[in-house]
């Protein structure tokens, strides 16, 4: 992997989330592209939403655009020396126009995206993942990685796993992706109904598994609840990367109804690796 997208609003974006891209471009020695979206389409937020989420000291009585055009380039300001003081070759793209069809544009060349999950351009207040978030994930031509607020590094992957082609394909992008991750613990979760067992191939599934890293589990838990059971073993742990399939996707399994990617997202801490098939 050389081409590392980390993806914000132009006006506000999130520093650790760019901490955290900055640590997989350090693991990976990818070079980082920061694309920051300028909504210049149904910009429909006014100066005052602008000033509410915009880091640094907004300065009244000036017009709109003035006002976007000072936080962006004090935004752009504030990525190239992050990006510096972490050792990481960086590049900016302003990208004027429908954010996620900018962003689809850009994900065409790229090997992965890093997103805050709370990135929006509504004036409205939104849950997390926000309208613009869910859109990316379905609509990315690369893999998205999910930031974390905080970011402790990483002892375990945890591959959710329910015999699809996209839970397989996620696995292979992944450590494709990261094969510097490759001495960390390497878990497959597959959540199944009371009595039925895994789906898949197991036993070629173990194999893959061990070819790629050194320490590896399988664990299969039954429960009625799915997407309950997943967020539960996912609330345990610590200091893991999660990766899922087919995000928006009805591929994603008729076991994982409702989808549980976006419950993840939402609840759990953790950074999240989507892809889709």
């Amino acid at each position: 992997m050389k081409k590392i997208l980390f993806v914000t609003d132009a006006v506000s974006f999130n520093g650790p989330s760019l901490e955290f891209a900055c640590y997989l471009c350090n693991l990976t020695h990818s070079k980082l592209t920061g694309v920051f979206l300028e909504n210049q389409v149904l910009e429909l937020r006014s100066a005052e939403d602008i000033r509410e989420i915009a880091v640094g000291k907004p300065v009244p009585g000036i017009e709109l655009e003035d006002q976007k055009n000072l936080f962006r380039d004090k935004n752009i300001d504030r990525f190239k020396n992050i990006c510096e003081s972490n050792g990481v070759n960086c590049l900016v793209h302003l990208d004027a126009g429908m954010p996620v069809t900018e962003v689809v544009k850009e994900s065409r060349y790229a090997d992965l995206i890093v997103l805050d999950a709370a990135t929006s351009f509504s004036w409205r207040p939104e849950s997390i993942p926000t309208t613009f978030v869910k859109e990316v994930l379905e609509k990315s031509e690369c893999p998205v990685v999910i930031a974390p607020e905080d970011f402790d590094g990483v002892d375990e992957i945890i591959f959710t796993y329910n015999g699809s082609c996209s839970s397989v394909f996620a696995m292979k992008q992944f450590t494709n992706l990261f094969p510097q991750l490759g001495t960390c613990k390497a878990t497959v979760l597959s959540v199944t109904e009371t009595g039925k067992p895994i789906k898949g191939d197991e036993a070629r599934l173990r194999e893959w598994l061990d070819t790629h890293y050194n320490n590896t589990e399988i664990q299969v838990v039954e429960d009625e609840s799915v997407s309950t059971r997943l967020l539960e073993f996912m609330f345990s742990k610590e200091k893991v990367f999660i990766v899922m399939g087919a995000y928006g996707r009805s591929v994603l399994s008729t076991a994982f109804v409702p989808n549980p990617a976006t419950l993840v997202v939402k609840l759990v801490t953790q950074p999240v690796f989507i892809t889709h098939y």
